[in-house]
Order: C-alpha cells, then structure tokens, then sequence
C-alpha cells in the first residue's frame, strides 16, 4: 500500500518513464535495417537523381560480381556501373529507348553477343568465346536445371553473377543505342569540310628550333601565387572541384630488413641446404624445393638462362648433386642445387605423331596405333607426311614436322628423344601423361654447348616480426603528444624525413599513391572528413606489401587542407602545378632572351639541332617536336622566309621560319574532308557522351558515411 501510495503521488514522474519507453519502442522499429520507417534511410548508399542505391542490394552485388582481386578497387567499380545505369535509365526513360526480351536473349546467347558477354566469356587460351559455356548455361536456363546442374559441376554458380551481368549487358546496350543517336545527328556542313580540306592541302615546310626549359636554372626564377593562379584562370575548367576535398600531408616510416634479418635468413638457408643435400633423386630434389618456396624445371638451361651470379659455377665448377649457396640475388635470398650437367647440341630436327588420350582407358588404343605406324615406319618412312595428316594430333604440327626445335622447347617426352636418347634416323615410342608419341630425331645441330638442370629454394629478404613492431613502436612515439601536423612536421624536417603532401582526395578514396590502398586508407579518409585543418591522427595507419604481405610502411598523418566545392585556392595545387608553371616563367624569361635572334646564331649559341619539318592546321603532332599546338599554329601564320617571335610550347621555347608558302587552297579533297571530319567528331562524340552525362548528374556519394560508421 505504501508502494502504490508513492506512485500515487509522483504520476507525473511515472508518465515521463512510460512515454519515454513507448518513444524508444517506436524509434527501434523506425530504425530496425530497411522495413523501419528510417530503415532506408540508414541503409542508403547514395542516390543519383531521384534512384537511390541501396548499400543491402549494393553488397550483395558485389559479393556475386567479383571473386577475386583488390575489394576497395572491385566497390569502386561496381559504384560506378550503378550510377552510369542509372544515368543511362533516366536518359533512356526520357528518349523512349529500351531493351526488347528477344534483344537481350540475342545479345546473351546469339551470333553477335554483347561486349559483355564477350569479356565475362573468354577463353584464356584462345581469347575467342566460351560457347560450350554459354551454351551449357542457356540449356540449363531453358531445362529449368540450373540448381541441380550447379550442384553436379555441369555449371558453375552464375546464379548471382547473371543478374548483375544482365543488368551490365542492357545497360551497355542503352548506351550503344544512345551513341548512335547522337553521332547519327552530327554533320560537317560544306564550309566546315571546304576549310578543312583547304587546311590539309596548306602544308609548309619550316625550319624549327627548340631551346629546352632546363636551359634556365631552376633558382634563377621565382614562381609566385599570381603565376599558379593565371595557369589555373586559363585551364578553370580542370580545376573546379564538384566536391569537397581534403589535402593529408604524411610521413611515413618505411619497415626495411635489417642486418639480423638477413643473418638470420641465411642460417636458416644454410639449415635447408643440409637437409637438401640428403635427397639423391631427382624426384626428391624437385619436391623439395617446390615444398620449401621454390621452383624446378625438368628442361636443361644453357649460360644465357642462367643468373650471372651463378652461371660460371653450375656450367663449371660444381657437381651434379652439390647445393650452391645461400647467394643473394635482387632482393631474395636463394639456394640452388645443379641435378644434372650435359653438353647438348643447340637444336635439333624432327618428326613426331602423337595420339591424345583424356582418360586412362585410352592409352591401350592410342598404344595400339603408334605401334601399328611404327612397324609400317621401321620397313619405309616415305608415307609419313600422309600418315601423319591423317593420324597426328599434336596441336600446331599437322604435318609432323618439327623445323627447328631448341632443348626444353617442346614437352619433356619429346625433348628427350631429340636431344638426348633419340638416335638420328631412327623413331622411338614414348608414353606421355597426355597420350603415346611416336618421335624421330632427323639431325642435330653441329654446335652444342653445356646445359644444366636445376632447382631451386628462394626465400624473399623480409623483416622480421620484430622488425616490424619497432618501426611502428618508433612511428608511435614520433607522433606522441603531438596535436598539430606543424610539429609532426617540423620534428621530421629535423630528422630528415620527407613530408609528403596528397591531392585533393574526396570522401570515397581508398588508395595513396607510393603507399597503397585498403582499409587503412579508408580509416584515414574518415578521420580526415571529421577533422580541423592543421590536425594530426594519434593513430599510426600500417600499409601491407602487396606481393610479400608484410608491414612495409607505417604512417603518421595529419590534415594539410580542407578544399571547398568549387575553385580551390593556390596553396591547395601549389606543388601539382609548380613544376608546370615553373616551365611557362622560365619560358617567358627565355622568349624575351631569344626575341630578334635568327636560327642559326640560336643553334650555335645553345648547341642544338635546326629541324626541318612540314606541318598542316589539320595536324595534332609534328615530327621530332611531338604535340606543340602553338607550334603549329605559327607555322601555318609566319610570313615565309621571317622567323617568328619565340613560341613558349609544352617542353621548351620554339622560334620557326616558314621556308614557302602554303599551296593556293582550292578544296580538292572536300567529299575526303567531310568523311574525315565526321568520323572524328563521331568518335570524340561516343567517347565523352557519359562523361558529359555523368558531369550534368546529380550524384549524391554517401559511401563513406556508412563506411564511417561502421568505424
């Protein structure tokens, strides 16, 4: 009673509790993944236009598109194909374009698939498309036995992958349609052909000379903010940034192996090595080294394919049986063992019929024919040719014949033969893994030279564990108690680090040029997008060597610039553009230099070349000078026989002299000329349609904000 009489008396404070509970009820089921009322919002990826993309649908895409390969750059790829769909959807939408079923089933599966199709089913060895593939898939689909067919092996699991692929096929499809619909409509009207035409007809000789930027020292000129901002005013258009960007500035402390390391990589080889020299077999010496990270190979190697390092001692002074090393070669450390030694000649002639066998039942059959055609050989060889069009199956040799071979060229059964134990004239039987061989050596070549066959243990030179701990626990107390990327800065100029500063990076980035790509990055970029200017991380980001898959950089990192939509400033690309911009002072320092001077006197005095060269308005890249548009267009408007005012280029400074006049223009290739003219306009056209597309879109990127998140 006592109970109730105090709730009683604080209702107030018992409503505030229900309603509070009620609220945080509702709030959980608006919340809860996508069927809350806030769900897709939560669960959305970004949006182009009025098309959301959600990250559910997005993630389980990219687990069915890719297998395999870098995650960051596969999502990257996948981001982009869903917003060009989307594009390409709106822009077909309006346009009334579409994808017909019976279009689709013929661009899949008919005479004349997709682009896509083709890449997604290519042969790796033939390069051409997989039709017994496709073909397989297609029954299935139209059997209705795709589930059991996966399960038995007959195809693989494309169900996930298809969907994805057939959305990629009608997309391209739309874009191809969308091309054409554009290029279709493009015409060079007759005066535009007319003064191309009049154009290629007006070619020139010229005599040029070029004096190179490097001709003024970079400390004899001084490149000012106003000099980077008229370079950005006259290119604006490469400058504006759509997005907000940042600027990281970085140190990085590379993980190297030390001395100890490679001692203790070296005992241990030296270790193996012991152990090796107890297999007497060759099988024993090639299971070894394959089993302890190395390699082996049946064919003999002469000097050329054998490291210098080691090549005057496997041909000359070691034997059979004996392990070399450890020896230091690149950045591995390496044993060798030589298995065998022969002096063999360097080609030899043959011939060879060969019966194919896929499963073991085959062999008795294939053995009974090559016996059956050496007894009719051993009595006469003038039927071969005949024979062996009709019987031979060795891929690329219809008639048998083996020109020129050198050792280890062909398989082992017939290298053997030819080089070996084959006697000159006479054939021999040898069973294959992949079938029966009837071989016969013809000649061998009067040189020879010693070969050796090896194998080899290779262990790449790596720091150890211990190594890396210290290089990070360094990394670590270098950036400690520092707040301010000024500091980390300052304290790395004093220890004669580099402080490398980035581009602008948006908030989706995941890769650093020099250091790599990956969640790392990633982790970075969120830290970036939440702080100030001038701040640094008080984590240490580890980057991962892509081949050896140890820490080989760890990274202190601090936020050098946060650059706006639009304009950037000129600190944001003053190191971009200084080395550009550098180049246009020196040239305008050296064009006042070589104003009124004449060729001869400039190639005498800077030791260079007088050129002579012929060029046309219609031209995008001269002889000898490469791509200099200024170049070309002084050229076509000097007077002839004066030389020009110097012509500030892409690599130096250009003074031309016109030597005749440019032929009367009487349009002789007009229908050339229009041809020309339109095919080049077409192509420029299908190549920027979804840039300029994709340009005018309004795509909202909110990837980052769940990969943020999710921190």
């Amino acid at each position: 009673m006592a109970l109730i009489g105090k709730i009683r008396q604080n209702t107030l404070i018992v409503l505030l509790f229900i309603g509070g509970g009620v609220a945080l009820f509702i709030f959980s089921e608006m919340t809860n993944g996508a069927g809350g009322a806030l769900g897709p919002v939560m669960n959305r990826m970004g949006a182009v236009g009025e098309t959301e993309i959600d990250r559910g649908d997005f993630d389980r895409t990219a687990s069915a598109a890719f297998s395999g390969g870098d995650n960051f750059a596969n999502r990257d790829q996948l981001w982009n194909f869903y917003v060009t769909e989307a594009i390409v959807n709106s822009e077909a939408e309006e346009l009334g374009l579409a994808v017909t079923e019976d279009e689709m089933e013929a661009l899949q599966f008919g005479n004349n698939p997709s682009p896509v199709i083709q890449r997604n089913f290519a042969d790796p060895q033939t390069g051409t498309i997989n039709r017994t593939m496709l073909n397989q898939i297609k029954q299935s689909r139209d059997q209705g036995t795709v589930d059991q067919d996966i399960q038995q092996g007959i195809i693989p699991d494309v169900r996930g992958f298809w969907k994805y692929q057939t959305r990629d096929v009608r997309s391209t499809r739309l874009q191809e349609k969308m091309t054409a619909l554009v290029t279709k409509a493009m015409y060079a009207p007759g005066f535009m052909a007319e003064a191309y035409a009049n154009d290629q007809s007006g070619s020139r000789r010229a005599a040029v000379v070029k004096i190179p930027f490097e001709e003024v020292d970079n400390t004899e000129v001084e490149v000012s903010d106003a000099d980077i901002q008229a370079y950005m005013d006259e290119y604006r258009a490469g400058f504006i940034n759509p997005e907000e960007t940042r600027q990281l500035s970085y140190v990085a402390f590379a993980v190297t192996p030390t001395d100890a390391d490679s001692a203790a990589l070296r005992t241990k080889l030296t270790e193996t090595a012991a152990k090796w020299r107890e297999e007497t077999s060759e099988t024993g010496d090639s299971l070894f080294a394959v089993s302890a990270n190395g390699s082996y190979q049946a064919a003999y190697l002469a000097e050329k394919s054998l490291s210098p390092i080691i090549a005057d001692a496997v041909l000359n002074q070691i034997e059979p049986g004996t392990v070399f090393g450890p020896y230091l070669e690149g950045n591995a450390m390496k044993l060798l063992k030589l298995i065998d030694r022969k002096v063999m000649a360097d080609s030899a002639k043959g011939r060879v019929i060969l019966r194919q066998v896929t499963s073991p039942d085959q062999f008795a059959e294939a053995e009974r024919i090559i016996d059956s055609l050496m007894g009719v050989f051993n009595v006469s060889t003038r039927d071969f040719t005949a024979l062996a069009e009709k019987y031979n199956q060795y891929p690329g040799l219809t008639d048998g014949v083996i020109a020129n071979a050198t050792p280890g060229q062909y398989p082992r059964a017939i290298d053997n033969v030819l080089f070996q134990t084959g006697t000159v004239g006479r054939f021999t039987k040898v069973r294959a893994p992949f079938g029966w061989l009837l071989v016969e050596t013809t000649s061998r070549s009067g040189t020879s030279q010693p070969r050796a066959k090896v194998a080899y243990v290779v262990e790449p030179i790596v720091p150890t564990s211990a190594t890396v701990r210290e290089v990070k626990n360094k990394a670590r107390s270098f950036v400690k108690d520092k707040t301010k990327f000024s500091d980390v800065a300052a304290a790395a100029e004093a220890a004669g680090m580099e402080v490398i500063t980035s581009g602008p990076l948006p908030a989706s980035n995941y890769a650093l040029q020099g250091l790599g790509s990956g969640k790392d990055v990633r982790d970075m970029m969120c830290w970036a997008y939440a702080a100030d200017k001038g701040d640094v991380s008080p984590d240490v980001y580890s980057f991962t060597d892509p081949q050896l898959f140890y820490e080989n950089n760890h990274v202190v990192v601090g936020l050098a610039d946060i650059i706006p939509k639009g304009m950037p400033g000129v600190a944001a690309v003053r190191e971009q553009l200084e080395p550009l911009v550098r180049n246009r002072v020196k040239g305008k320092k050296l064009a006042g230099m070589l104003a009124g001077k004449d060729l001869r006197a400039l190639a005498g005095e800077y030791d260079v070349d007088i050129d002579t060269i012929s060029s046309n308005p219609t031209l995008q890249s001269l002889p000898v000078i490469g791509s200099e548009p200024k170049v070309i267009a002084a050229i076509a408007a000097g007077y002839t026989g004066s030389v020009s005012a110097p012509v500030v280029g892409q690599s130096g400074v250009y003074l031309v002299q016109p030597l005749n006049d440019a032929p009367t223009a009487n349009s002789g290739r007009l229908p050339q000329a229009r041809q020309q003219l339109n095919v080049t306009t077409r192509n420029q056209a299908a190549g920027r349609l979804m840039l300029a597309l994709r340009l005018n879109a309004d795509v909202a990127d909110e990837r980052s904000d769940g990969d943020c998140r999710n921190n």
